[in-house]
């Protein structure tokens, strides 16, 4: 008998019924699924359950299988994400836009690196400036799909609130994996530096020759062959990416960029179905790195200061922005908050920086746990704002150069955001 075959399937039943259940009981209490299913990567770690427990559980034969398919959902789901990001909803923004997620991004990424090397130099693990950039990044991200979910739930994706947060939470996502890549790529020159030279080349392929050829398939092939198509082009695309030095989020994400949106209905529900079977894999495989047993009287204090940077580094910029570009008090705030979502682009940047090294395990964790804080109080602070299903009498003070024109709006982008089930992350 195999017996790292068997923990492996035996893992992922357990992974998926842990998963779904956490999942569904995080909605019930108001808040996206994304927050049960990384309390469930969380409660299978040494924190709650011990590591004697947790690696028994999760024996360390299997972990490396457990990882690699966890990637893989992680490769799936970064596709789905760039085949969600609709042009369209750049249209016709003539300030709020470009202000808004600017600040979005490089307030809290500022703060974060100012807190990295003042804060937090106990937890520096190399280059003091690669890694003051990795917290700034970490700090600075906005989960893109997290937010979609949240506004399909309180009815407010087809409104100017809802269609400004996810054109900006777009920008913010392009911003925070292009730093990313510098920071890897300066962390990491090594030998094999000389192959970032290929991105160049890669990103004018993609775009030029590839797009327009997976385009002319689109409209002869079947839904079956365009569903293998994407998972392939994506999985593909990743590899090259991870084997030029990058990650391979920034593969698969390009691959979905790129990829036409003719049957992207048929397509997206066909690729979240594997989404759904692997990407939970990845919580707990976050989760299991995650171990706060040892927390000191320090690190609480640590915590509360990076909280309060990415909150504060966030909602202030975001609302400062917003005002300064003609949005009324109420939308600026309720944009702020809806910016400052984190969840699982989040985990995956700190799962990059953990696995490369640029932070260590007692950092990661008190990321985690920022992102956890920061994405569970966004669907509170929007019912004190009294945003909870749709605010159509807010909706006027949105006037002047912030305002998404009403040709932006006819776009839907994201009524695609659910998964068939309804949910998504």
């Amino acid at each position: 008998m195999n017996v790292p075959t068997v923990a492996v399937l035996l893992d992922l039943v357990l992974i998926m019924a842990a998963a779904h259940i956490l999942g569904w009981l995080a909605e019930k209490l108001g808040q996206p699924p994304v927050i049960g299913e990384i309390a469930a990567g969380i409660l299978a770690g040494p924190t709650i359950i011990g590591h004697h427990l947790s690696s028994v559980l999760f024996p360390q034969d299997a972990r490396g299988s457990l990882n690699l398919l966890a990637n893989i959902g992680v490769a799936v789901f970064m596709f789905v994400a760039g085949l969600e990001l609709d042009r369209g909803i750049f249209l016709g923004a003539r300030r709020s836009i470009p202000a808004v997620s600017t600040a979005a991004y490089v307030v809290p990424f500022a703060l974060g690196s100012g807190v990295a090397i003042t804060v937090l130099t106990r937890y520096q693990t190399g280059n003091r400036l690669h890694f003051a950039l990795y917290v700034g990044c970490a700090l600075a991200v906005t989960a893109f799909p997290v937010l979609a979910r949240i506004l399909h739930d309180r009815n407010l994706v087809h409104t100017e609130i809802g269609q400004l947060s996810l054109a900006c939470a777009a920008l913010v996502d392009i911003m925070a994996w292009a730093m990313l890549a510098v920071v890897l790529a300066l962390a990491h020159p090594g030998g094999t530096q000389w192959r970032l030279i290929l991105l160049i080349p890669l990103v004018g392929l993609l775009w030029w020759v590839l797009r327009p050829t997976l385009a002319r398939i689109s409209r002869l092939g079947s839904a079956q062959t365009m569903i293998i198509i994407g998972v392939g082009g994506a999985l593909a695309v990743a590899a090259i990416t991870e084997w030029i030095g990058l990650h391979l989020i920034f593969g698969a994400f390009a691959f979905g960029v790129i990829f036409p949106r003719e049957r992207r209905l048929a397509v997206e529900s066909g690729v979240r179905v594997l989404s759904a079977v692997l990407l939970p894999g990845f919580f707990v495989v976050a989760g299991l790195a995650v171990d706060l047993s040892s927390i000191d009287s320090t690190a609480i204090g640590e915590l509360v200061v990076i909280v309060a940077a990415a909150v504060l580094g966030k909602i202030g910029s975001v609302y400062l922005a917003g005002r300064l570009t003609g949005m009324g008090k109420q939308p600026a705030a309720a944009v702020a908050t809806l910016l400052n979502t984190r969840g699982l682009t989040e985990l995956v940047i700190l799962s990059v920086g953990l696995t490369t090294g640029l932070i260590g395990p007692q950092l990661y964790s008190l990321l985690v746990v920022m992102a956890l804080v920061t994405t569970a109080s966004t669907a509170p602070i929007l019912r004190l704002l009294r945003m909870a299903h749709g605010p159509a009498e807010t909706e006027p003070e949105m006037v002047g150069a912030g305002t998404v024109p009403a040709a932006a709006q006819s776009h839907r982008p994201h009524d695609a955001a659910a998964e068939p089930d309804g949910t998504t992350r």
